[in-house]
């Protein structure tokens, strides 16, 4: 209880004197299911200042941390809740739903405008997302584009939820507001959480409430008014000079370092079983004439070699002198001067695989060596390798080394 009333008077305190935002960590990561009762820390608040809404609103929030993902929650009240856009989740235009942006600065390094390692969140009432990413580079070159950034919602994996409490596009009731709470994983941002690391964020609040008429407009009709405003009171925002800073605060528990040391030891107890049982099988090969799923002909003794290793060897070596491009089964066919069609069959009866398989494997078997040998984070080695989406990289790298890149970074360092 003590330490609950001096955390109150911490951010009391903070609030007055322009103090960081907290982001807490969090041992248990809450369920994401928009309900704040598992919610422990103090919310922070602001009310809409806005002089031509109907019903100015208060926002509620908060932010938890842990070494995977970053949480948040908000908690709305707006007692007219409005639906105006007609396309939904990855449009731009859920901006005019009411709705919560969130913005990072994942490097806190930005100044006026957002570079390609800052991100919006826009995330509505009714459910739906659309993500942001800065720096686009046409965008920074036009005038009138004061805000250069674009759409990177289908690339962007995360988790959130929102529930309302009240009906959509009805003026003639009252409503309650609207809860929204998500998770964002860390690798997803480009970032590894460290203790005291600062960033700059900013919360937004998107309101309409000023219509005779409350209906979703189409793609080309103009919204007649709308108010706009983040928790510092500006209502011109997407410039990272006037976010916040933001502090991740705390560290785990004893119990949970406990935890998670005997998880690294676990993790590396079975590498270590699993390179003694690769080495093992790799000893029992070589003591007999080796056959290989594509059918490449090798005795032992002999320099005998099918014409089918020939093929794939090209494929291999053109995969592994264009790594940093986002190579597909179509540039492998142009590459050999055969159909699509032709080049997947080939691929099929040779080497047992598809082209997709082939590149995929090249390219995280370079992850792997990266990983071990450069300094380079997970979001740097993903786009040097062509991954336009760090999370979808770590993905298909779990799948295929059946851990975590930064898993497997941390073994590699460890051995």
């Amino acid at each position: 209880m003590k330490l609950f009333v001096l955390h109150v008077l911490f951010l009391l305190i903070g609030n007055w004197a322009g103090a960081q935002i907290l982001i807490n960590y969090r041992d248990t990561p809450p369920d994401i299911d928009a309900d704040a009762r598992d919610w422990n820390s103090p919310l922070y608040t602001f009310k809409q200042k806005a002089q031509f809404v109907k019903s100015p609103n208060e926002v509620r929030y908060a932010f938890g941390f842990d070494e995977t993902n970053l949480y948040g929650i908000f908690k709305v009240k707006d007692k007219h809740l409005t639906d105006l856009a007609q396309d939904k989740s990855g449009s731009p235009r859920i901006m005019y739903n009411d709705a919560i942006e969130f913005y990072i600065d994942t490097q806190n390094n930005s100044s006026v405008f957002m570079n390609d390692d800052d991100f919006q969140l826009i995330m509505d009432c009714t459910g739906h997302l659309t993500v942001f990413r800065g720096g686009d580079k046409f965008l920074m070159k036009v005038e009138r584009s004061r805000v250069p950034k674009d759409t990177v919602t289908a690339h962007f994996v995360m988790d959130y939820k929102a529930k309302l409490r009240g009906s959509v596009n009805d003026n003639s009731d009252v409503d309650e507001g609207y809860m929204i709470e998500f998770q964002v994983a860390w690798a997803a941002l480009g970032v590894r959480p460290k203790p005291n690391e600062c960033f700059k964020i900013d919360v937004c609040l998107n309101d309409a409430d000023e219509f005779v008429d409350i209906r979703p407009l189409s793609d080309e009709a103009a919204i007649p008014f709308y108010a706009f405003q983040s928790m510092e009171g500006n209502n011109d925002f997407g410039f990272p000079n006037k976010w916040p800073k933001a502090i991740l605060h705390g560290q785990a528990s004893v119990w949970k370092k406990i935890w998670l040391a005997l998880g690294n030891a676990v993790w590396g107890l079975l590498g270590f079983f699993l390179v003694e049982a690769s080495w093992m099988i790799v000893r029992l090969q070589r003591s007999k004439p080796l056959v290989i799923r594509e059918k490449v002909v090798q005795v032992v003794g002999q320099k005998e070699v099918n014409v089918n290793k020939i093929f794939v060897s090209k494929a291999t070596l053109f995969v592994s002198e264009n790594l940093q491009k986002d190579l597909l089964p179509s540039d492998l066919a142009a590459y050999f001067n055969v159909s699509l069609r032709q080049l997947q069959r080939q691929f099929r009866e040779e080497a047992d695989t598809t082209p997709t398989d082939l590149i995929r494997k090249i390219k995280l078997e370079k992850a792997a060596q990266l990983l071990m040998t450069s300094s380079k984070n997970i979001a740097e080695i993903a786009y040097e390798l062509g991954f336009s989406d760090p999370t979808y990289f770590s993905r298909l790298f779990k799948k295929h080394f059946g851990q975590t890149p930064s898993k497997f970074q941390d073994n590699a360092r460890a051995t």
